[in-house]
Formats: C-alpha cells, structure tokens, sequence
C-alpha cells in the first residue's frame, strides 16, 4: 500500500520545550510548552509536532466520542460538526468502535478530505481475532483501507500481561504498521499511568492518548508518570478528557445535554491547562455540537499559556474539585 503521505505542511526545523518536564508540570512551576509551529493571527490554528511522528498537527483534536456515542446528535449533525471542524482547519480527528455512530459519521463525512487530516481510531481488543474484527469494522465504516495512528483502547481495562507477548493484542497492531494499515501506534487510557511506562520504554509506541485535567492531576497524575517517559522517548502526546468528562447530575456523554464536570466557567481554562503542559501536542476535545466546537475553537485560537499565579489558582481548584471526584475514572494503581 502506498499510503505513506508526507506531514500536512512542510517540516521545519523546531525547538523542544526545555526543562525536565518532573519540574515544569508541577503546577505553580513555569511551564514552557511545545513551540507552535505556525501563528494563530487571522484566526488560523497553531500547529505542533507530534513528537517522532514528525506529524504536524492542529493543537485541537476533534473528539467524536460526544457526538457518536450521544442519540439526541443526528448523524446528519455529525457530518457538519466534521465539515466545519475541517473548515475551521482542525487536522487531527479521534474516534474508535466504542464511540458509537462516530466512524459511520467520519466515513460518510470525510470523503476527498481523508488526505488531507491524520485520522485516528482504536483497538479495544485481548485477542488477536477480536482486534482482527475490531479493525476490519473501523475500515468499513470509516470508508478507508489504513489510519494514521491506531491505538491500543484504554490501557486500564485490558490484559495489558498478554498484549506485547508474541500473539497479543499490541503485538498484532505493530504488524499491522509494517502492513501499512497505519502508519503509527500508540495507546491510550485514563488511570493506572503506572501501565504505559513498559509500552512507551519498549521503544514501539509513537503516540499517547491520555486523560490530563486540573483537577485529575491531583488523583491520577499522568502530568508526572507517564509524561517524563514520554517526552524522553520523544512520543506524541494527546491531552485528553480536559473538562473530566460529563457531570453525572447532567447525564453521560450519551446526551447533548451532558455539561462537563470542570464547570462551564472553567471550560478555557481547561484548556489552556492541557495545551500548557509541557511534551502535550494537542489538546483532544470532544463535542455534541457545533456551538460547543466554535467555542472551543475560540479558546484555542486564543490560546496563551498559564501564568504561575493562574497555575497556583488552578491548583487549588483543582484539588478541591478531585476531592468531589474521587478516582472517578477507575482505580489509580
């Protein structure tokens, strides 16, 4: 297969956030995050790269767990979040099987624009044949016969003891790389940090996908487990679950009417949190609807990273809000 499409926009010669990132992702420390690698005047969006991917990509994601998992979002209303994510110039979509319609919308969305965004989906699999089905369903669905990135689905509900053996799961998607049925592989999760530290020292994983929040950074601590690791094998890094998901007295992701638990007062702030961080490429923010995606898209056009005295406010935020949480996600270790 011929499908291995050079960066979206030509490389160029970038710095790498400096400072090990143990110190500079403390909150209240200085944070020097990845240099964008185009301006945001004219309302473009900033780009980063993608660690040694060398992907340049938006520094949003377009998330289409919201609007594919949720029944009061149409699939018609799908294909025009999508088309107006690409108009805005998102060039990063996540999806997976588990996000319900999201890969039918994406198929039907992307047509002749497939080439020119990096589309990632998911393997929620223990076995080689139900990654087998998994992968064959995204294709279908997804109208596309490779990914750019495919992901290990969340590392803290697989038998992560059998995936690197010689017939497990994550075993079979790098031979699915060698295949050219994608181009790179990552894993992804939003507890246990302490699992991804042997698949990214393995030396195979390109990407992670990886819940950070203000407030979770304070319960589960991916800023400070599973980034250093990253950083130092130069792995990508997508910030998901920024606002920590739907607030329980609202409803699941499952409705448009869901609010995100960090508080719609909180929601840029957020944000400016994940894209802050240092080693973070992109920020993974789903929605239900195209209001929600041009405020988003606001927030990151404006993007600035947080002061220290925003961090320390932050921070108290933060804890306070991880005490109402719990380790809402799972266990920790």
């Amino acid at each position: 297969m011929q499908h291995r499409c050079q960066p979206l926009v030509p490389r160029r010669d970038f710095l790498c956030a400096a400072g090990a990132l143990a110190g500079a992702a403390m909150v209240g420390a200085a944070v020097n995050p990845l240099p964008a690698l185009s301006s945001p005047a004219g309302g473009t969006l900033p780009r980063r790269v993608l660690g040694r991917t060398k992907l340049e990509v938006t520094i949003m994601t377009l998330g289409a767990a919201p609007f594919g998992i949720a029944e009061d979002v149409s699939v018609e209303e799908g294909i025009q979040i999508v088309h107006e994510a690409l108009d805005a110039g998102v060039n990063l979509i996540d999806t997976a099987p588990k996000y319900g319609k999201s890969e039918e919308v994406l198929g039907k969305a992307l047509g002749a624009r497939r080439k020119d965004i990096v589309l990632a989906t998911k393997v929620w699999a223990d076995t080689r044949a139900e990654a087998e089905q998994s992968l064959a369903g995204s294709f279908k669905r997804l109208k596309t016969d490779f990914v750019d990135i495919l992901y290990f689905h969340h590392l803290g509900d697989r038998k992560v003891e059998e995936a690197r053996k010689a017939d497990g799961v994550f075993t079979w998607m790098l031979e699915q790389k060698k295949a050219g049925k994608c181009r790179f592989v990552g894993v992804s999760g939003h507890n246990l940090p302490a699992r991804f530290i042997p698949f990214i020292e393995s030396g195979d994983v390109d990407v992670v996908l990886v819940a950070m929040n203000f407030a979770d950074r304070h319960t589960y601590n991916f800023e400070e487990t599973v980034l250093p690791a990253a950083r130092k094998r130069d792995v990508g890094v997508v910030a998901m679950k920024a606002f920590g998901g739907p607030d329980a007295k609202t409803g699941s992701w499952g409705s448009r009417k869901a609010k995100p638990m960090v508080g719609a007062a909180h929601i840029e702030m957020a944000i400016r949190y994940a894209l802050s961080l240092p080693g973070v490429a992109t920020a993974n923010l789903g929605v239900h609807t195209a209001e929600q995606l041009r405020q988003n898209l606001e927030f990151v056009r404006r993007f600035k990273p947080l002061t220290a005295e925003e961090q320390d406010r932050l921070a108290a935020t933060g804890r306070e809000l991880a005490k109402e949480w719990g380790p809402h996600f799972g266990p920790v270790s």
